[in-house]
């Protein structure tokens, strides 16, 4: 049987709409405002190294897919390309990434500009996605090439487990790799998972999985992931072409920048004095976000306590 609304429950719950609706709205002033699509890749790369930490007292997710294959390029149409994709969110604490934080991720470890390099990020509800493509010679980042056909494969994890690293605390969950245009293929560094030589029309192409999850260990260097025979498509339509692996740039590693001092290294005190002074701005800024939250909370309870006395007087 459908409950009967009296007239003193629509005011209570008209009472307790204002109340929840007053409180929401302080803690919205407390949140991080949320925003979906693309985020600017800066044209240079940074000039210091972050100062990590990043995000301290929080837990990120973090994911790579690394390809070989036929992409469309921003403004530039089909291309063959090797493709990174790098996705952040946040870890089960009902917080995500802010376009700003997106901004910070994408201008401290993917900025720069270069010959055959084009990135793209974005910042979704739930993630911050950075996409990297590299064509023509800067593809030998990721792959070599000997006159026997031997092809060797590498996504670039040592890079990519610094980024992990940068992190205050970080998941790095899985990795996947796929590529095309190579048959006998085999994995190396024990995936949890393999899909090997499968034929895909005219060319094959193989997977290797490594998922925490399913016990594997992400590899942590720039060994080889993946070897075998090349075949025409990849020298072919892919465009690849015989040669060594070469250095990865663009990016430019911004944990291999020196900065320049900005006091003399014999005045140590100094230095330790400036350090205290940002740690206690890093503290203000904490005990702001705590003391809004704090409020946010008192607000609530206030709110919570009202109601039960204007529903006693009611009784």
């Amino acid at each position: 049987m459908m409950a009967t609304v009296t007239g003193v429950g629509r005011r209570v719950a008209r009472w307790v709409a204002c109340a929840v609706a007053a409180a929401c709205c302080v803690a919205g002033a407390a949140l991080p405002a949320r925003a979906d699509g693309p985020v600017p890749v800066p044209s240079t790369p940074p000039t210091a190294p972050p100062s990590t930490p990043l995000f301290p007292g929080r837990t990120i997710r973090m994911t790579a897919n690394f390809q070989f294959g036929e992409y469309n390029v921003l403004g530039q149409g089909a291309k063959p390309a090797a493709y990174l994709t790098l996705v952040f969110s946040e870890w089960d604490n009902g917080w995500n990434l802010t376009e700003q934080e997106c901004q910070e991720l994408v201008s401290t470890f993917w900025s720069g500009t270069g010959p055959d390099y084009v990135v793209e990020a974005t910042a979704g509800s739930n993630d911050c996605q950075i996409e990297a493509y590299y064509m023509g010679e800067a593809c030998h980042a990721f792959y070599s090439l000997d006159e026997s056909g031997h092809m060797q494969v590498r996504p670039p994890m040592a890079y990519l487990n610094l980024i992990a690293s940068s992190f205050d605390n970080v998941y790095f969950e899985r990795l996947d790799f796929y590529v095309t245009g190579m048959n006998n293929a085999h994995c190396n560094a024990s995936p949890s998972k393999e899909d090997l030589n499968t034929l895909l029309n005219i060319t094959h192409m193989s997977i290797c999985m490594w998922d925490v999850d399913d016990g594997a260990t992400i590899p942590a260097t720039d060994e080889p992931l993946m070897e075998g025979d090349v075949e025409d498509y990849f020298t072919g339509k892919l465009a690849g072409t015989v040669g060594p692996f070469t250095e990865l740039s663009p990016p430019v590693n911004p944990f291999t920048i020196t900065p320049a001092p900005t006091t003399d290294p014999a005045t140590g005190p100094s230095a330790t004095a400036s350090g205290d002074r940002s740690e206690t701005s890093g503290s203000s800024s904490t005990g702001l976000l705590i003391g809004i939250g704090a409020t946010t909370a008192v607000l609530l309870l206030v709110g919570t306590g009202a109601l039960v006395v204007a529903l006693r007087r009611r009784k």
